[in-house]
């Protein structure tokens, strides 16, 4: 599955991301098995993963302690209520 290792490894570091108070609602972008960069906002780290890995598959996850669902396609982001 696509992102499968993405994910396994945002979920392995998210309890170490939620304790600092800073990465609260950044963004962490994920490349295989590494946390590549903390950024402020989505659009700036889906930039920073097309950048780094231009069509390699990277995740963005928002570090939060409670998930919420978003739907976004490649340059669009939407959070639903």
């Amino acid at each position: 599955m696509s992102l499968e290792q993405e994910l396994q490894t945002f979920e392995k570091e998210l309890p170490q991301l939620v304790q600092h108070e800073e990465n609260q609602g950044k963004f962490a972008l994920v490349h295989g098995d590494r946390v590549e960069a903390i950024c402020a906002t989505v659009d700036e780290a889906l930039d920073a993963g097309y950048a780094r890995f231009g069509l390699d598959p990277f995740l963005v996850m928002e570090i939060t302690g409670h998930e919420q669902p978003r739907y976004f396609s490649r340059k669009t982001f939407q959070q639903v209520s």
